[in-house]
């Protein structure tokens, strides 16, 4: 049986290349506005990046401006780093019961 090919991806902070479907992306949106956001499903249209669902990687990544320097803006909204949490709380806890 032939196996499915399965996306890799790597977080902007610690650069550990990982499946698509483990990490959070962060996307931002095509136009002129630039709006960047937390894509749950993964299929949003836009430059999108990844970070791990850690509150580590999700920490240094805020900090350290790495959403800015990778997606070309020049700031992420106040909001961003709340949403990324709460997807890695709900990742973590989906992971647990699974």
């Amino acid at each position: 049986m032939k196996q499915r090919h399965v996306p890799l991806r790597t977080c902007v902070v610690c650069r550990e290349t990982s499946a698509k479907r483990t990490l959070l992306r962060i996307v931002r949106e095509p136009g002129d506005d630039g709006v960047v956001r937390f894509d749950a499903d993964g299929k949003a249209n836009g430059r999108g990046a990844y970070v791990c669902a850690s509150d580590d990687c999700i920490d240094k990544a805020i900090k350290q401006k790495r959403f800015e320097r990778s997606l070309s803006v020049k700031a992420v909204s106040e909001t961003l780093a709340a949403d990324l949490k709460a997807a890695a709380a709900n990742a973590h806890s989906a992971g647990v019961n699974a």
